[in-house]
């Protein structure tokens, strides 16, 4: 009985073992793409759109980041105030992602005397692990 269990037991855990194989394996065949916002006072009221290839893929509120899984190859990647489609005029970013690296970018407000500008920038993974503490991980992307 105890070696029928054992068995069992070792089963169980060879099992697992190649599962978790299995998702780091898919996890290392996408790209992380993270968007940060940390807009301070200015523009902290509403809610930025985040978009990858004129999709949105997250609203985030100031003091927040979200963490997007793509695939390989060459992205658009934008934001704006509000709506559901990306804006034609909106200053997009391309960045050429590879599989099992990860990529920061920033949401970016600057209020002018009259039109406010919002766009994306690249930062560094460095500059990114300063900015990440101070914010909260938004995993809803309403």
């Amino acid at each position: 009985m105890r070696s029928l269990l054992l068995t069992l037991l070792l089963s169980a855990g060879v099992f697992s073992e190649v599962n978790a194989q299995d998702s780091t394996a898919v996890n290392n065949s996408m790209a992380t793409v993270y968007f940060m916002r940390s807009t301070g006072f200015q523009g902290s009221a509403t809610a930025f759109t985040a978009f990858i290839d004129d999709t949105i893929v997250c609203k985030l509120n100031n003091k927040r980041y979200s963490i997007h899984s793509i695939a390989p190859g060459k992205h658009k990647f934008t934001v704006q105030f509000a709506g559901k489609k990306s804006k034609e005029k909106a200053e997009a970013v391309y960045i050429e992602t590879e599989a099992g690296k990860a990529y920061y970018i920033q949401m970016i407000f600057q209020p002018g005397a009259f039109v406010n500008n919002l766009y994306c920038q690249e930062v560094t993974e460095n500059s990114a692990k300063t900015m990440l503490p101070a914010m909260k991980q938004d995993v809803k992307c309403e």
